[in-house]
Order: structure tokens, then sequence, then C-alpha cells
């Protein structure tokens, strides 16, 4: 089974940062530029034949919206 690559779009000091596995890839100064990156790297990641999923947080820091992209092997509604 593919492991599942996990891209946030987070709030930051500078704006907004794109992060994967705890570390800033990159920041960004809208929040909307963040989410397309994390997006992005989801798409990526299932291209390459993985599972990517890219989970986009609100300005105070919890999550506002997760999205999965390759054949997740959960069957949970969502």
């Amino acid at each position: 089974m593919a492991k599942r690559q996990v891209f946030h779009s987070v709030p930051s000091k500078e704006g907004w940062a794109f992060k994967h596995k705890g570390e800033v890839v990159s920041n960004h100064r809208t929040q909307k530029a963040a989410e397309s990156a994390a997006i992005l790297a989801g798409h990526k990641a299932e291209g390459q034949g993985g599972l990517g999923q890219a989970v986009l947080h609100k300005s105070d820091g919890t999550i506002r919206k997760e999205r999965t992209y390759g054949a997740d092997p959960r069957s949970t509604k969502g």
C-alpha cells in the first residue's frame, strides 16, 4: 500500500505557509496561494502512484477542509 503524503496550508508570521512533514516548504502572502501549493503537491503525489492529502487550515489554525487524492483505502464518509 502506498504511503499517504500530507500537505498543509497554515497561517504563519509571514502570512501563509505550505508545509510537508512539519517543515515549511514555501511561504505565501495569501491563503489562496498556500492552498494552491498544497493541492498541487497532493495531485503530484497522486500522479506518482501514491496518495496525497491537502489539509487546508483557517486563519485560527483549525482545519477548514481536507482533500484526498488517489485511491483512498479508507471507507469513511467525508
